[in-house]
């Protein structure tokens, strides 16, 4: 992975030890950047059950 790439996925969030991990474990950059996206929406669902849950209860309360 050169420079570039690395700049690239600084700059979507990523640290430098994350970047080197994966990169270490074999993963191209476009997978690196596909993981991070299912990581997003993976927190994005996680706070909607939770926001869904916390209002249930209190309508039930």
């Amino acid at each position: 992975m050169n420079k570039q790439d690395k700049d690239e996925l600084l700059n979507q969030g990523l640290t430098q030890k994350e970047i080197e991990d994966l990169t270490q474990k074999g993963f191209s950059k476009e997978e690196i950047i596909q993981a991070k996206e299912y990581d997003k929406e993976i927190k994005k669902g996680s706070n909607f059950i939770s926001w869904l849950v916390d209002w249930i209860t209190w309508l039930i309360s």
